[in-house]
């Protein structure tokens, strides 16, 4: 059974990138856009042992590895206090367009003559919808954050538009620190750093001009998912979590509760994805966090064909066309020093970013069993499923 955790950020939140700082390596600590699951699994593990009052032994490392951690999501409660909306990252399928419209990318074949450098022969290319669509416009920029109801009907292929339920990226806070001497008490000539933190109190909403703070900026708290503990110990902390703790570098604290409402609501599939899927012959998987896959770009559980059976069901899918970013690094460090992972720096390993969208074509099945796989891991790596990479959305194209 799993616990929804609310997590409160106070200060701004030290969630570094992957380029190298310290002593000879650099002097600015740079931000990622967004918390990694990695990190998001560590600070909450470090959070679970405290309250539970564990220590950091090989052993019960083991045991706080085996507790699943699946994403960090913006929630958000209406001003008409209504129940609170989850905010999912922005597909990266939809193009902006003018007048606040989104035009659509999808899998177009190729005509005579023409050819692509795709890393297998049987991708598609993925272009602007040409149905309806003018291709001579500037595109404009996508809200970061949608929220789900709005996110869902991009997914069932339904109409939308960019309105202020849309949130932006979040703002970052720039600092800059001098290396004082613990000899002198001095600081000595060019002792100088920067860090990059992110504020994860407020997100801007989209397309809002307004000289009021309160309407520029939406309160939000953030929503993660943990599973079930295997020891007694950990698993009543668990459901009693209410604790400050660091959450990401610096020691910038945060508030860990475990949720007292049943809003596990948030983390279901909405009804419109569940009936669309019902029937559904194509469609899209969107990931909600990036994911760490054993050949790069494409899912281990895809053949040399491009063929394989969705993690968790029976549904068998070829694999057509391919949307997304270059990919991102992720390394860090281990504290614990567990089997085949010493203690020290992590390797560094490229993702697959969130927002990137796989066009399946179903082979011979039916993609119902996809409605229980909502926001579940579609990674390689049972470990990597545990911390929260690669959780998955449905819709179809």
């Amino acid at each position: 059974m799993s616990t929804l955790i609310e997590i409160s950020c106070r200060d701004p939140i030290v969630s570094r990138d992957g380029r190298p700082f310290g002593l000879g390596a650099g002097t600015r600590m740079r931000s990622a856009g967004w918390p990694l699951p990695s990190m998001v699994a560590g600070s909450f593990r470090t959070a679970l042992a405290k309250a539970a009052e564990k220590d950091f032994s090989t052993a019960n490392a083991e045991l706080l590895r085996q507790v699943s951690v699946c994403g960090l999501f913006p929630a958000a409660v209406p001003k008409d206090g209504a129940s609170p909306t989850l905010y999912l990252p922005a597909p990266l399928d939809a193009v902006g367009a003018p007048e606040k419209t989104i035009i659509r990318s999808r899998p177009e074949a190729l005509t005579d003559g023409e050819g692509c450098d795709f890393p297998h022969p049987n991708l598609l290319p993925v272009l602007l919808d040409s149905h309806g669509a003018n291709p001579a416009f500037k595109p404009e920029p996508v809200p970061a954050w949608w929220p789900v109801d709005q996110y869902a009907q991009w997914l069932a292929a339904d109409a939308i538009k960019f309105d202020q339920r849309f949130l932006g990226t979040p703002k970052t806070d720039a600092r800059t620190h001098v290396k004082i001497s613990s000899e002198t008490g001095a600081a000595g000539d060019g002792d100088l750093f920067s860090t990059t933190s992110l504020v994860l109190s407020r997100l801007p909403v989209w397309g809002s001009k307004s000289e009021n703070f309160g309407d520029r900026y939406r309160p939000i708290s953030l929503i993660s998912r943990a599973g079930a503990a295997t020891d007694p110990a950990l698993q009543t902390a668990l459901g009693t979590l209410n604790i400050i703790s660091p959450l990401g570098g610096e020691r910038r604290g945060a508030h860990w509760k475990a949720s007292a409402e049943n809003l596990n609501s948030l983390w279901q599939c909405p009804n419109i994805i569940a009936d669309k899927l019902a029937t559904a012959k194509r469609i899209r998987m969107v990931l909600a966090t990036p994911a760490i896959f054993t050949h790069g770009w494409r899912p281990g559980w895809l053949d040399n064909d491009l063929i394989g059976t969705v993690p968790g069901t029976t549904v068998n899918v070829k694999l057509v066309a391919y949307a997304g970013k270059r990919w991102h690094a992720v390394s860090g460090w281990s504290l614990a020093n567990l089997p085949g992972q010493p203690r020290g720096p992590k390797p560094v390993r490229r993702l697959v970013p969130a927002g990137a969208v796989f066009f399946f074509e179903c082979v011979g099945t039916s993609p119902t069993g996809l409605a229980g796989r909502w926001l579940e891991s579609v990674a390689d790596e049972e470990q990597d499923q545990r911390d929260g990479f690669g959780l998955a959305t449905w819709g179809i194209w």
